[in-house]
């Protein structure tokens, strides 16, 4: 009865960060496949009905996460913080920084679930990577027209090839152990995406 009371008095922000929490510690002890709205309610210390009201599947659950780390870690949408900083390098240099600190203060093991669903056959995961392709478009388009505005000599280049600076920070999140630092990312900008970019 205390613990009801307890639930009914945990609301908005509070409840959602640790159910938020909750999953994550979840994913980490049983893995996102074996998750469970039971699990989570139980970790929570809240009830299932509390989490089948705001979310059908484990998955919705995990992408809203994603959605939170993200703009918690930016503080904001990453389009609004792409400034001028001078030069194609400096600016391809601070859009790898931005979207690096999704992945280094956003939760491993989020990330993960988000790539396992990226390799299932989910409609819902479908539109949810076209809508952030094409957020990532606007913001490489931005970037390029600061370039070219300051008289930069900028290739003509299909939206394929705009997604490569989120490609190479997801590939080396995937794939690299070490701490991605800013010798690494300076490597990236200096070896294989001014190449592309720049004519």
């Amino acid at each position: 009865m205390n613990n009801g009371g307890k639930n009914m008095r945990r609301r908005g922000d509070a409840l959602s960060e640790s159910i938020y929490n909750a999953t994550i510690e979840m994913i980490k002890k049983v893995g996102y496949t074996n998750l469970t709205f039971q699990q989570i309610a139980q970790a929570a210390k809240t009830s299932r009905t509390v989490i089948y009201r705001r979310w059908k599947t484990t998955f919705e659950l995990v992408h809203e996460i994603m959605v939170y780390k993200t703009t918690k870690a930016l503080g904001g949408e990453l389009i609004d913080k792409i400034e001028d900083t001078g030069s194609l390098r400096s600016d391809l240099l601070q859009l790898l920084t931005l979207y690096q600190r999704i992945y280094s203060e956003g939760s491993h093991e989020i990330m993960n679930a988000i790539l396992f669903e990226m390799g299932q056959d989910n409609k819902k995961m479908s539109e949810i990577e076209i809508h952030a392709t094409k957020k990532n478009i606007l913001v490489m388009r931005k970037l390029l027209d600061f370039a070219k505005a300051r008289g930069e000599k900028i290739k003509e280049v299909s939206d394929a090839t705009l997604t490569l600076p989120f490609d190479l920070i997801r590939v080396e999140n995937l794939l690299r152990k070490k701490t991605i630092d800013v010798k690494r990312l300076e490597v990236l900008v200096d070896e294989i995406l001014l190449p592309v970019f720049l004519a």
